[in-house]
């Protein structure tokens, strides 16, 4: 699947998760007692963030790029079947704020 074809909104993530397990209803399962690992598809451009009252909102970039290797939590984002040109992915959209770890190799 050609992943640049998809941009998120605001500080949106998409991620492809390894080793999801599901069942042949469709159903997810989620590992309650372990983090699971991720590879980040697309990113969105970041978001505004206030500071306080009186402030003046600032840009805030998303701080992961694409090919990142991440760790999120248990259940985190949205579990969504894309379909793109005709190929079918199972992809996980998420806040920057649900990711736990950035793995560097």
């Amino acid at each position: 699947m050609d992943y640049s074809k998809i941009h998120p909104l605001n500080g949106l993530i998409v991620l492809k998760m390894k080793g999801t397990k599901v069942s042949q209803g469709g159903i997810y399962y989620i590992n309650e007692q372990r983090l699971d690992t991720a590879t980040v598809v697309a990113v969105g451009p970041g978001e505004w963030v206030k500071k306080g009252p009186g402030k003046k909102p600032e840009f805030r970039k998303v701080g992961v790029d694409v090919g990142d290797s991440v760790v999120v939590g248990p259940g985190s984002g949205v579990i969504l079947e894309v379909e793109l040109d005709n190929e079918t992915d199972t992809l996980t959209f998420m806040s920057e704020t649900d990711i736990v770890a950035v793995v560097k190799e």
